[in-house]
């Protein structure tokens, strides 16, 4: 009885040894299969993103590298003059002293960047077409007045400031001569927007010339 006891215990041994040896090899596949596969999976995500383009990349271009600075510079003096129409708007109802600095600070700033912009940073143009010059002088026609009116709107509010200080129908008279130079520089705008988005004067520096150059009409075109 002790011997047929003893060899049925030896047969479940080898057994149950058989048996975890299965076990543990299937683990081991199943292992092997699961790092093949992450492996390819990792492999193949490598080589995705190896030949996507690094989008960490500051794709901030230097100033030198801008065919012309006139469009950084024009956009300062537009909402500027045109901050400063709106402001004087108010102050003809409030009639604050602080606002009229603030008016003449604005109107001032507005005041020399449309000069740098028209005259520090103007376009170098060639090969225009015939459109497009009546279009760029109808541009530069209109700058100018903005630019100049501005200018007398910048003394008339020193004038406010220390002569007729307020006094409203002065305050009426800086306002209308604002409103122009507001509506002068809507104006050109819009023939800049026509020149850049209509014409294509402008982007990646078409029809722009050598700005080291001097212009024989005048104004730089």
């Amino acid at each position: 009885m002790k011997i047929k006891q003893l060899f049925f215990t030896v047969l479940m041994l080898a057994f149950s040894g058989n048996f975890s040896t299965a076990f543990a090899a299937n683990n081991s596949l199943i292992y092997s299969g699961t790092t093949e596969i992450s492996n390819e999976k990792s492999v193949a995500a490598y080589e995705k993103s190896s030949s996507v383009p690094n989008l960490q990349t500051d794709p901030k271009a230097d100033l030198d590298e801008f065919p012309n600075l006139h469009p950084l510079v024009v956009h300062f003096p537009i909402a500027l003059l045109l901050l400063a129409v709106v402001l004087q708007l108010i102050q003809l109802f409030i009639m604050n002293r602080t606002m009229d600095w603030v008016v003449l600070l604005t109107v001032g700033a507005g005041f020399i960047g449309a000069y740098v912009a028209g005259n520090f940073v103007h376009p170098h143009t060639e090969g225009l077409t015939q459109t497009a010059k009546k279009v760029l002088e109808q541009h530069d026609k209109y700058a100018m007045w903005a630019m100049w009116s501005s200018a007398a709107a910048a003394v008339l509010k020193l004038v406010s400031l220390f002569w007729f200080k307020q006094k409203r129908w002065f305050e009426v008279l800086v306002f209308a001569v604002l409103a122009f130079s507001g509506y002068s520089v809507g104006w050109a705008g819009h023939y800049g927007s026509q020149l850049v988005y209509i014409e294509g004067v402008g982007p990646q520096g078409q029809f722009l010339g050598d700005e080291a150059e001097e212009s024989h009409e005048g104004h730089s075109h």
